[in-house]
């Protein structure tokens, strides 16, 4: 599976140097460093399972170069960069880092749940018009009680 993300991607919310203290990558390296990767597969992760229920993400994160969502990018980019931050300790993370996280979770708890549009691509729907492919809802009558 090829990456969401690029390295060039990064460049407008970190500096080179902070992201290559971070994943423990040297300037001439041809494959990104593991620790990157993990970071960036755990915000992908993430993002699935709150947008999952009514966003296509295998379309939304198969996209490559210019039909990739801007915003999107920049919040995976949030998300792994905190990722990758976490691991320094929580006391070392920037202040706007961890903003940048909450919003960013704020965002994707509000788009999950539809409070807030989104031009993402949906999941198709089935006859009664409800998205296919979503989270699967089990009910049940409530428990009864026989003691009297």
């Amino acid at each position: 599976m090829a990456r969401f993300l690029t390295d060039a991607d990064y460049d407008m919310q970190i500096r080179v140097e902070i992201k290559r203290l971070l994943d423990g990558s040297a300037p001439g390296d041809a494959q990104p460093p593991l620790k990157l990767l993990r970071a960036e597969r755990t915000a992908i992760s993430q993002i699935r399972k709150y947008l999952g229920s009514r966003v296509d993400c295998d379309a939304m994160f198969n996209a490559t170069a210019e039909a990739r969502d801007e915003f999107i990018v920049t919040i995976t980019i949030d998300i792994a960069l905190y990722h990758l931050y976490s691991q320094t300790g929580s006391r070392d993370i920037p202040k706007h880092r961890q903003d940048r996280y909450g919003d960013a979770l704020e965002w994707l708890k509000l788009t999950g749940t539809g409070e807030m549009g989104n031009d993402l691509p949906t999941l198709p729907e089935d006859d009664d018009g409800e998205p296919t492919g979503g989270e699967l809802r089990w009910t049940s009558y409530p428990p009864e009680n026989h003691r009297y």
